[in-house]
C-alpha cells in the first residue's frame, strides 16, 4: 500500500491535542504542578510526541519527501519513524515501570 490516509491521521491527531491542551490547562488552572511530573501526565503526553514526529514527516503533502535516502537504504520516512518510535515506547516503558513499582510500594 502506497498511500497514506492523511484526513484520518490529521483529525485524529488534532482531536488528541486538542484533549491534552484542555487537560493541561486544566490542571494549570487549579494550579497542580505535580501533575506534570505524574505517570498520567507521561502517558498522556507520549502520544504527543509521536504525532509530532510524524506530523513533520507526513506534512508534505508530496510523498517524495519520505522517500528521500539518507544514507544506504534508509529513507527519511524509515528514519524518522524508528526515532519518533523508540521515544514513543521509551515513555511508554516509563510508565509501566513506575506504575508497577508504585504498585509494589503500595502493596508492602
Amino acid at each position: 500500500m502506497d498511500t497514506y490516509n492523511y484526513y484520518t491521521f490529521i483529525v485524529g491527531a488534532l482531536l488528541y491535542v486538542v484533549f491534552f491542551i484542555y487537560e493541561s490547562f486544566k490542571q494549570l488552572r487549579a494550579e497542580n504542578l505535580t501533575y506534570f511530573l505524574s505517570n498520567n501526565y507521561l502517558l498522556l503526553f507520549a502520544p504527543v510526541y509521536f504525532f509530532f514526529g510524524m506530523g513533520l514527516l507526513l506534512g508534505f503533502k508530496p510523498l517524495g519527501v519520505t522517500k528521500i535516502i539518507l544514507f544506504g537504504q534508509v529513507t527519511l520516512y524509515v528514519f524518522i519513524v524508528n526515532i519518533v518510535c523508540i521515544a514513543y515506547y521509551t515513555l511508554i516503558n516509563i510508565y509501566i515501570y513506575r506504575e508497577k513499582n508504585n504498585y509494589k510500594w503500595i502493596k508492602s
